[in-house]
């Protein structure tokens, strides 16, 4: 009875093993057939690689020291990695992707002067955007010195933030005034500006338009800045306070900063 045994158990294991062949041979047809399908798909989504954008430098004159010669201050953004100039943003590319590699490349920024005699003036150490606005506000405190102000460009998503006031006082910069403010209280900036919602920011806009840079160009030198010298050691500052969204008040330089 069991003298054909081994002959049934090479045909039994000669069938199985046929399948087993042609279930593989069946697979790799089915891989072969969707992965080039699924190549296709993606090439064809016309998904653009992140293009850097240079982004916006401010460049302000005026005598920041008081000798009477026209100073020029320009603002720089370098890479922490090459310690080059840098670009700022990328264009076919989301706020994540901006934040992200701005802190990749650890960047500082800082605003120098054609007068080596006034040093250097550091934004940041930390990843920052660079400026959001730079402006020469004159002589606010009657010393034969004008004033600047700034407001940093943070790397964050946050719309809030602080309009800093100047001075070059005993071989340095120092801070004179301060007060809190909205982003968005701000103009546009030429080649690219952050878009704010409701939450903050919800991306960097890209304008690659010369005609719209153009005009925003224009009407960022033509914006008045959010304060105003009103007498001597007095300006009337546009900042956010506590009670409502914007307000306008006058205050004196001596106090450095708003009731908070």
């Amino acid at each position: 009875m069991f003298r054909n045994l081994p002959f049934f158990v090479v045909v039994i294991l000669s069938v199985s093993s046929c399948n087993h062949v042609r279930v593989n041979a069946d697979k790799q047809k089915s891989v072969s057939h969707v992965n080039p399908h699924v190549k296709a798909k993606q090439k064809s989504s016309g998904v653009k690689k992140p293009v850097p954008v240079w982004g916006y430098r401010f460049v302000i004159t005026g005598d920041f020291n008081g000798d009477g010669k026209k100073d020029t201050l320009t603002e720089h953004y370098f890479s922490g990695i090459i310690h080059k100039e840098t670009n700022k943003f990328y264009d076919n590319a989301d706020y994540d992707y901006d934040w992200e590699m701005t802190h990749r490349q650890k960047p500082y920024s800082f605003i120098s002067c054609n007068d080596p005699a006034i040093h250097k003036l550091e934004i940041a150490k930390e990843a920052t955007f660079g400026l959001l606005y730079l402006k020469n506000e004159g002589d606010l405190n009657g010393d034969g010195r004008d004033e600047i102000s700034l407001v940093r460009n943070n790397a964050d998503f946050s719309s809030l933030n602080e309009y800093s006031i100047m001075t070059y006082k005993n071989n340095g910069w120092v801070n004179l005034y301060w007060f809190p403010i909205w982003e968005w209280q701000l103009p546009q900036l030429p080649e690219a500006s952050n878009q704010y919602g409701l939450f903050g920011i919800d991306g960097v806009a890209i304008t690659n338009s010369d005609t719209t840079n153009q005009r925003l160009l224009k009407e960022l030198t033509s914006f008045g800045g959010l304060a105003k010298k009103v007498s001597k050691n007095k300006i009337r500052i546009i900042y956010r306070s506590k009670e409502i969204s914007v307000d306008t008040i006058i205050v004196k330089l001596k106090d450095h900063h708003p009731p908070l």
